[in-house]
């Protein structure tokens, strides 16, 4: 009771908490629906159904969703109504974010049919939903090893070399994440498409969309509660943050010289703008990978 009255004083109009909540959903559905943008597949099909089945499907979204806010969420909600407004929610923001990154592809633009968008986006935004609808299980109050923050002794040693430990497991965290997440899709055509549409302008801005997805990632669920044996800028938000990115930009390229289609990797400018392009659901991958590992 006491923790609720010092809350409510400190975030009197509850924008802090809800700002928190929304994050979290953020780092949910990007988690989830990442792959599942870089799908052509997905792409094409969407444009094909037919209003009714888009119909369908978004009423469907709805349902699931739905259940899934009964036992997750991203809100912690109790009541039948707020549960309900709450699966509303994570479908808009499932809608938005397949919107926004479906666009920073380069898959929809000015010039696109709108049945051509909505088609891409809802089926785009199923997947995304039900990611915003698990945020709480998946991203909330996470520790450095991925396990729910609990009290527990510390390890006992030098300290310097848990530091150490705990750094290697976080390199291999952030690897692995990566890994996981583009072995499907560096060796696809959809990373050459995309490469091909983007310009230097637009290259900067996925790799900063890359890096705050990263960020909300790793701090929305409230990652900076870890264990920290050697105080300095290593453990920053900021460090972590880039580290992370670093990391699986590295896999990215890795993968893209070694099972890329040819075109990738022709040259310079070229290989930059897919590393970038793998780079997204790769940097995704990775802090995904932090939280679990």
């Amino acid at each position: 009771m006491a923790e609720s009255s010092a809350q409510q004083k400190s975030d009197p109009h509850g924008w802090r908490k809800e700002g928190k909540d929304l994050t979290a959903a953020v780092a949910g559905g990007s988690i989830v629906g990442m792959p599942l943008l870089y799908t052509m597949e997905m792409w094409f099909r969407g444009m094909m159904l037919p209003e009714w089945h888009l119909g369908a499907i978004l009423a469907l979204t709805l349902v699931v969703t739905f259940l899934c806010s009964l036992e997750s969420g991203f809100r912690n909600e109790d009541t039948l109504l707020g549960t309900v407004m709450e699966a509303v929610t994570s479908v808009g923001i499932g809608i938005v974010l397949s919107a926004a990154i479906l666009t920073l592809v380069g898959e929809i633009t000015l010039d696109s049919a709108p049945r051509e968008v909505v088609g891409k986006v809802l089926l785009q935004a199923a997947a995304v939903s039900l990611g915003v609808a698990f945020a709480n299980a998946q991203v909330r109050d996470k520790s450095r090893t991925g396990d729910d923050q609990q009290d527990e002794k510390a390890p006992e040693g030098d300290p310097e070399a848990l530091q150490l430990r705990a750094d290697l497991r976080d390199f291999s965290a952030a690897a692995a994440g990566s890994l996981l997440f583009t072995l499907n899709i560096a060796s696809t055509e959809e990373v050459v498409m995309i490469a091909s549409r983007l310009s230097p302008w637009r290259q900067l801005a996925m790799l900063g969309v890359s890096v705050a997805l990263c960020y909300v990632i790793l701090f929305a669920s409230g990652f900076e509660k870890h264990e920290v044996y050697v105080k300095s800028v290593f453990q920053s938000r900021a460090f972590e943050t880039l580290m992370t990115c670093a990391v699986s930009l590295l896999v990215a390229t890795a993968l893209l010289c070694l099972i890329g289609e040819r075109e990738t990797t022709g040259d310079l400018p070229t290989l930059v703008a897919s590393v970038v392009t793998l780079g997204l659901p790769a940097i995704v991958g990775g802090a995904a990978g932090r939280l679990v590992v």
